[in-house]
């Protein structure tokens, strides 16, 4: 579905969850809200990358 490589994250973002097995696509807001808590510039900029500004912006104005 999605062409574009998969971003790479620090593991320290996701220290909670079975980093390996994350599916970028069918948890996409929680993978969204997760780096914006938690990651540096260069996580923020592969996700910006990987997901598109606009996704971005709609899951963090949708995140509890």
């Amino acid at each position: 579905m999605n062409s574009k490589p998969k971003p790479i994250f620090a593991k320290r973002i996701f220290w909670d969850v079975n980093f390996e097995q994350i599916d970028y696509d069918a948890k996409a807001n929680f993978v969204i809200e997760r780096v914006f808590e938690r990651g540096d510039v260069e996580d923020i900029r592969q996700c910006r990358r990987y997901y598109g500004d606009e996704k971005v912006t709609e899951a963090l104005l949708n995140a509890n």
